[in-house]
């Protein structure tokens, strides 16, 4: 990565279980395809879904 490259970091909340590998590298891809976003990075959350981010306003999680 450079300071030229756009990146992406985003939690998916999956309060089911971790949806597995080919499921996080399929959203980079569309990702990629969607928005030309070349550097994705996902973060799987799993558990209580109201607390999930912190930075995020309370109307949004």
């Amino acid at each position: 990565m450079s300071t030229t490259e756009n990146a992406m970091t985003a939690h998916l909340v999956c309060p089911g279980g971790h949806p597995g590998d080919e499921f996080l590298q399929n959203c980079a891809e569309a990702v990629e395809r969607e928005f030309s976003i070349h550097h994705v990075t996902l973060q799987v959350e799993i558990g209580n879904t109201g607390k999930m981010c912190s930075l995020a306003p309370a109307h949004v999680v």
